[in-house]
């Protein structure tokens, strides 16, 4: 009779633990991963954080927390993971009542890009293992990896000329927002110039006197077209990195920059552009930008990009051109903008292995080992 009850109760406790597990389980259960960082340097490292939190009274005694991240980190901890198209993740975890667990997966991204962990699969057992609950917790992380920056040395030997010219072609035009000082008036200033106050005070008629505007417009145009198929998308890499390093030396000297590609957006699938700026905040959006581009968009749109530069005939913008490919149609449009007076250089990467043919006086070429790839 005692072996009946017993067994009687036995059932009673799995059963009721079953059907209170089914029922609450989830209940007051909160699962996140996410980047600590919002944007890396490629190479650089961080980490992603787990945190469960079980605020009831039921214990998880079993618990996996599943999700999927880049596979172009390379993780500290290797456990529990697998790789294929993506890092998947199986952590395990085992929580006491109204108890909160953290973990930091440490790791270095590798590659420039726009990584996105679309949340985790969770699952979890009752309290004697033998029946599988499972969630799908929605939530979103992201994290940009802004291309590597070259050695300013270099871009400031190629570039040299470029300044120079920009400098040489300053505005006669007063910003009347650099106050310069105050001086005496002479015939050549308006008398709109004139300071009443200084004037009272010293007797004699004062002007204010500003520095002069200097229109130092840059718009780099990065192509990811190429003059042939042998390692394509490594050139594209080097096009981005090279866009990215010529975006940043110019701004370092207080110069307005933007930037367009015929690159497509990974998440809007369209090209897209930055308009000018001219402060290291405007760095950051330009490289998010490039982190997005996934491949370019093919069918000549490069050149419908330099099209589109013509009918706008903008004479106070000197153009980058950063393009491996240099064909003739290319730069036929290019000679085109020269001779209406736009200032344009031309940067082209190339593989050692095939050399570099200078056809054009404003073009430069940027060699790249081909056996470093």
């Amino acid at each position: 009779m005692k072996l009946v009850v017993a067994i009687l109760i036995a059932i009673f406790i799995y059963v009721f633990q079953k059907k209170l597990y089914e029922s609450l389980w989830d209940d007051k259960l909160d699962v996140s991963v996410d980047f600590h960082d919002t944007y890396l340097n490629q190479g650089e490292s961080s980490y992603i954080t787990e945190v469960v939190n079980n605020a009831k009274f039921l214990p998880l005694s079993l618990l996996h927390v599943k999700f999927a991240a880049p596979k172009n980190f390379t993780f500290e901890d290797k456990e529990n993971a697998a790789i294929s198209d993506s890092y998947y993740r199986n952590d395990v975890f085992s929580i006491m009542p109204q108890s909160r667990i953290t973990r930091r997966l440490y790791f270095t991204a590798h590659k420039r890009g726009y990584y996105v962990i679309d949340g985790a699969n969770v699952i979890s057992r009752d309290f004697f293992l033998t029946k599988n609950f499972a969630k799908n917790i929605t939530h979103k992380s992201d994290i940009y990896v802004f291309p590597e920056k070259y050695d300013d040395i270099k871009l400031e030997s190629m570039f040299s000329m470029v300044i120079g010219d920009i400098e040489s072609q300053r505005s006669l035009l007063e910003d009347p927002f650099t106050f310069r000082g105050i001086r005496d008036y002479d015939s050549s200033f308006n008398m709109k110039k004139i300071n009443w106050k200084a004037t009272a005070k010293t007797g004699s008629l004062m002007v204010n006197v500003y520095n002069h505007t200097s229109l130092q417009n840059i718009k780099v145009l990065l192509n990811l077209d190429t003059n042939n198929m042998i390692k394509a998308e490594y050139m594209d890499e080097i096009s981005i990195c090279l866009a990215s390093s010529v975006c940043r030396f110019f701004l370092m000297r207080n110069l307005n920059v933007a930037i367009a590609s015929n690159g497509l957006d990974i998440v809007t699938e369209s090209m897209g552009e930055i308009a000018l700026g001219a402060s290291l905040k405007h760095l950051l959006s330009i490289d998010k930008y490039l982190a997005r581009i996934k491949n370019n968009s093919r069918d000549d749109a490069f050149l419908s990009i330099v099209d589109k530069e013509l009918e706008v005939k903008e004479r106070n913008m000197t153009y980058i051109i950063i393009s491996p490919y240099y064909k003739e149609d290319l730069l036929k449009k290019l000679d085109y903008m020269r001779d209406m007076g736009i200032d344009v250089f031309m940067l082209v990467p190339y593989y050692n292995i095939h050399g570099f043919s200078k056809i054009r006086s404003y073009m430069q070429g940027w060699e790249v080992n081909i056996y470093e790839t």
